[in-house]
């Protein structure tokens, strides 16, 4: 194996390697980590022209899962041009990587930049010097955004928890007794049945409608009433009233009603 070294610039190197990557979109999460593996290796041996390379080392490092895995990712780099993988022609020997400088495909102009970080389809504002502009613009707008979207969230929670602690300093009044209820009923000249169904209803949800205390239970009982003519209406809608005639006495009994 070669003994000599490159004169890799560590920063330029992977400042290349990630703006390559706007250009290699086949390229995968494990592709990533391979090749970090595999510079952190290059970077120790004070970078060689090449690197022998154990399999299991490098799986370890780079927490890939299976060999299959791992020679795909090599395959994927090497026929992208990151480096170029000699595998072993003896089944326990190491393979040969060659890793390559990729210092003269780093981005010196501007236009390479503003290209691949902005949607800027204006040839004209290509590589004009500015930039600077060019590149925080986008950022910028979509930070803006982000920050208008959390100040509404926070704002929107905000009031929902000053709602909710008014209403819970809200003291609700006590609630009525079951003949209360029954004497309000037999004036509003209603059942006393309609009153304990009203009362045992309201007191089971703890006299609350909708997760909201019930300040009023006298409007809600009103309104109760309002309903028992339309459920009265569906019940005898939906009751089938059967005649029968008895042998015995010749007269029609109807069997829906109590005796």
């Amino acid at each position: 194996m070669n003994n000599q070294y490159l004169p890799i610039n560590y920063i330029r190197h992977l400042t290349a390697f990630y703006t390559l990557l706007h250009e290699h979109e086949r390229l995968r999460a494990n592709d990533i980590s391979l090749y970090m593996a595999l510079f952190q290796l290059w970077n120790q041996q004070r970078f060689p022209v090449s690197l022998s390379v154990s399999r299991s080392l490098i799986i370890e490092f780079c927490r890939i899962g299976s060999h299959h895995t791992y020679l795909q990712c090599l395959k994927r780099l090497h026929e992208s041009g990151f480096l170029v993988y000699e595998p072993s022609e003896k089944l326990f020997s190491p393979s040969v990587i060659k890793m390559l400088p990729l210092e003269e495909y780093e981005p010196s102009k501007p236009g390479i930049i503003d290209s691949r970080t902005c949607n800027n389809k204006d040839p004209a504002n290509v590589g004009s010097g500015g930039n600077s502009a060019l590149d925080t613009g986008p950022i910028s707008t979509h930070f803006n955004n982000k920050q208008i979207n959390n100040y509404k969230n926070v704002r929107q929670t905000s009031t929902a928890h000053a709602q909710k602690k008014k209403i819970d300093k809200m003291e609700a009044p006590k609630a009525p007794e079951l003949e209360e209820v029954r004497a309000w009923f037999s004036a509003a000249a209603q059942p006393g049945k309609e009153a304990d169904q009203f009362y045992f209803h309201y007191k089971a949800l703890g006299w609350t409608l909708s997760g909201m205390p019930i300040f009023d239970w006298k409007a809600a009982a009103q309104k109760w009433i309002g309903h028992i003519p339309s459920l009265k209406k569906n019940v005898n809608a939906n009751t089938r009233t059967t005649t029968f005639r008895t042998s015995q006495s010749g007269e029609y009994k109807r069997y829906d009603e109590p005796i």
